[in-house]
């Protein structure tokens, strides 16, 4: 309305001479225009005026056109624009996840530790002599695909049986995992190689009992993280879990990829070793705790071994034990006096020299400290564990194999 009433105006500054009507009684004929009702007395000047409202009309509504195609043009733009940054974002964060995770391509095991102790030579740290003497000892292995063993402790589960025999007076029962081996993380791995160093652990115990000797009779000495990374991608080839495959493109080898629960119950089962995945997909007590996860890890220590033993040396494997970012492997628990329960765990960032304090007797525990994981202190929203339970027939590994093409865990509700 406010439009029309300038539009109006406008008109009648341009045609000023036709304001107004001529005085009453006069003959001469008038003209009213049908648009702002002006009136006229010339039928031409009449003409004119219209016209010249409709020039006013059509230049209005050409403006408003140009100016809605502009503003259309700059909102693609802009969106163009937006969608340009967010893929670039995208771009970035997925760069960042495979660095995180490993994939992206900047080598693996063996590229690390040269680099590592590169850097310790030029910190002064190592000699040049002792350069050479590790990376002739290292690359030796890697070809016979063993592992150095520089990083490993033994006789720590032997230590703590006579510990909790002699001592431990706050402890009512304690359940122990058959003798496993620590093994720390290297210059080749730290920062990536939990889940690799947890499945030595697991190998240490399951290579010292008789029940897998037919399952790991090509598997004599404990594997280099390059040889599992390699085993890891032989079960995929049989066919497990290619969903889990497809995350890595199918391989492991020569890369600082992550691996997790997947991956260890693959190349597990690919052995004919009987295993299970167990998901504690959220807490189940107060604060975040997971309460059913304690109680899950004790059945499993005590079921057939029900006796009245303060201290119970199991023959049950060490437990996998998986969370985001980590993995820890489950030696034993400890049932106190007060009733709660306490895990005893293997953590692959614990250097051997703090681990080899628990080969000394010490009467007051302290060196323990390291070991135990009250319930409090295990609360991340989601836990998963690897359980080992027996030895497969040949036709139960290939149905597992089948199965594991949609592998899912089995949720503790």
């Amino acid at each position: 309305e406010a439009a029309g009433r300038e539009l109006e105006a406008h008109v009648r500054a341009r045609h000023g001479r036709l304001l107004g009507a001529p005085a009453t009684g006069s003959d001469e004929q008038l003209y009213e225009c049908p648009i702002c009702s002006l009136t006229c007395t010339n039928l031409q000047i009449l003409e004119e005026h219209v016209d010249l409202h409709l020039e006013e009309h059509n230049f209005s509504e050409g403006g408003n056109m140009r100016d809605l195609e502009l503003a259309q043009r700059l909102q693609t733009e802009e969106n163009k624009q937006q969608r340009l940054e967010e893929e670039k974002r995208e771009k970035e964060e997925f760069k960042k996840l495979q660095r995180q995770y490993g994939l992206d391509s900047s080598g693996g095991y063996k590229q690390q530790f040269l680099k590592n102790m590169e850097r310790e030579v030029d910190r002064g740290r190592m000699q040049p002599f002792e350069y050479h003497k590790r990376k002739a000892d290292m690359m030796e292995c890697l070809a016979f695909g063993i592992d150095d063993g520089k990083t490993k402790t033994s006789g720590v589960t032997e230590a703590l049986c006579k510990y909790y025999q002699n001592e431990s007076k706050d402890v009512r029962r304690v359940w122990l995992s058959a003798g496993v081996d620590h093994f720390h993380s290297s210059l080749g791995d730290r920062g990536w190689g939990c889940g690799y160093r947890n499945f030595q652990m697991l190998l240490s115990s399951l290579l010292q009992n008789s029940l897998y000797n037919d399952c790991l009779r090509d598997t004599a000495l404990i594997p280099s993280i390059p040889k599992i990374q390699s085993m890891i991608e032989d079960a995929w080839k049989e066919g497990f879990d290619p969903h889990g495959a497809s995350h890595f493109n199918n391989r492991l080898h020569g890369s600082k990829a992550w691996i997790g629960a997947c991956e260890i119950y693959s190349l597990l089962t690919s052995l004919r070793i009987k295993c299970q995945i167990i998901d504690f997909h959220k807490p189940t007590g107060p604060t975040g705790t997971h309460p059913r996860l304690f109680e899950w890890v004790l059945r499993y220590y005590s079921t057939d071994n029900e006796g009245g033993a303060k201290v119970v040396c199991t023959s049950r494997p060490p437990i996998y034990l998986q969370h985001q970012g980590h993995s820890r492997t489950v030696v034993g628990i400890e049932e106190k006096k007060n009733k709660t329960l306490c895990l005893l765990l293997f953590d692959p960032g614990c250097p051997p020299q703090e681990m080899q304090k628990l080969l000394k007797q010490s009467s007051d525990g302290t060196s323990l400290k390291l070991l135990r994981k009250s319930m409090g202190s295990l609360k991340e929203k989601q836990y998963q564990i690897v359980a080992v339970d027996g030895v497969l027939t040949l036709e139960e590994k290939t149905a597992r194999c089948h199965a594991s093409r949609v592998l899912t865990s089995e949720k503790i509700p």
